[in-house]
């Protein structure tokens, strides 16, 4: 690698852009550590389930650097299997947040893989823009491929760009890195083809370790010491949740009076588990009389709490 900036210390927490001079091809590399032990410590993930998570979080922020939106990027798979839900969220403002359902009476094998967990179902990509009356979502169906490779296929279809993903995820690191051909104004078709094989090929020498326990700096070296491979801008990325007491109870309001009374009647209180950062909320009955007396009022509840 001919050019490098590389950083003094490994910086976790982060996305890192590259580019290389001799090729049209762009990438970027991932990496979380307290950000992803953020999601892992609010609930107990089977093994099997929290690697997929991982890479899914990981994914996701590679995927919003991509697109460059005010707004979020939501990554989710719907299936029919023991994991019926996973999704994770990456807004512009550099924060994420995950989460997975499972049945909890089934045992999962710890090395089962994505295909064993899901069965049939579906990975959907969805880009909300601020402002925008709809959002853009692609869809790829689930077909026995790591998260990786549906990834991949995603981009070929929706965008027509080669893309490649490597993933890597345990129970105290996410990260991963993708590679990206983009389109050349020059009439070099084979030129272009033979770099981006080569370089892909490269890439494809990374591993798992790798993606887990190396700085971007350290491990763009490794793979791509002959070519002209340059380091961008970082971006920080943190742990967020914009669940608070305020929206809980106006979606309680939404029940409307006489169901959220009842309720509160039969369970002394209502409890309500933000299913991002397992945050619980608890309303008794003044709480639920107060919802309704204030209908329509946006201050009732402290509408500033984030976890």
């Amino acid at each position: 690698m001919k050019k490098s900036n590389e950083p003094v210390s490994f910086q976790s927490n982060s996305l890192q852009r590259f580019i290389f001079d001799n090729a049209a091809i762009r990438g970027e590399w991932v990496h979380l550590q307290e950000t992803w032990q953020e999601v892992t410590s609010r609930r107990q993930y089977p093994i099997a389930i929290q690697r997929a998570l991982g890479e899914m979080m990981a994914a996701a922020a590679l995927l919003a650097a991509t697109v460059k939106i005010d707004g979020r990027l939501v990554l989710q798979i719907k299936s029919e299997g023991v994991v019926d839900l996973m999704m994770v969220e990456c807004t512009s403002e550099d924060t994420l947040r995950a989460f997975a359902q499972w049945d909890e009476d089934q045992t999962i094998s710890n090395d089962a893989e994505l295909a064993d967990l899901t069965g049939e179902g579906t990975l959907a990509i969805t880009i909300e823009v601020d402002g925008a009356a709809q959002p853009y979502q692609g869809i790829v169906r689930l077909d026995g491929r790591a998260i990786s490779g549906l990834l991949e296929t995603y981009f070929q279809q929706s965008e027509q760009l080669s893309t490649r993903v490597w993933l890597a995820a345990d129970d105290k690191v996410a990260g991963g890195m993708l590679l990206q051909q983009l389109p050349s104004a020059d009439d070099t078709s084979e030129i272009e083809a033979e770099s981006w094989s080569r370089i892909s090929q490269l890439a494809s020498t990374v591993s798992q370790d790798e993606l887990r326990m190396i700085g971007a700096g350290t491990l763009l070296h490794r793979l791509f010491h002959e070519e002209e491979c340059r380091l961008l801008s970082t971006t920080e990325l943190e742990f967020a949740c914009n669940c608070s007491r305020e929206r809980v109870a106006n979606t309680i309001s939404l029940l409307g009076q006489q169901d959220a009374m009842a309720m509160v009647e039969e369970q002394e209180q209502i409890e309500v588990a933000c299913e991002f950062c397992n945050e619980h909320y608890y309303f008794d009955k003044a709480d639920v009389a107060l919802i309704f007396a204030h209908a329509g009022a946006s201050t009732i509840f402290d509408s500033d709490t984030l976890h």
